[in-house]
């Protein structure tokens, strides 16, 4: 698969976590962004958390596969924002269960 579309996969979390991880393994680290991470797109996993699709370590595996990547860039006006959520999805321990922060980090991606 190429950048662009392991990467678009990786937002849109339409494969698992293991797969992606096998994917993003075959891509180096330094590279421009070619995907934009909208506040949709974290929407959209903590949607499928609380309908109970994933659980909180898929949602914890998905955010760190994420974090400091820099192929991947973020919604125009929402970086730091998206920047926040996906810190506080990728670090449990120091940013509380997901039970707990998922519904604030919605109600600041809305």
């Amino acid at each position: 698969m190429s950048r662009e579309s392991v990467l678009s996969s990786l937002i849109q979390f339409d494969v698992p976590v293991a797969q992606l991880k096998a994917e993003l393994g075959t891509l180096t680290w330094d590279c421009a962004p070619v995907v934009t991470l909208l506040r949709s797109h974290i929407a959209a996993v903590l949607d499928r958390y609380s309908r109970g699709e994933i659980d909180a370590p898929t949602v914890e595996d998905w955010a760190n596969l994420v974090e400091c990547r820099e192929d991947i860039g973020f919604e125009a006006g929402f970086e730091e924002l998206i920047d926040a959520a996906i810190f506080d999805l990728a670090n449990p321990i120091l940013n509380g269960e997901l039970s707990a922060v998922a519904p604030v980090i919605l109600a600041r991606l809305r």
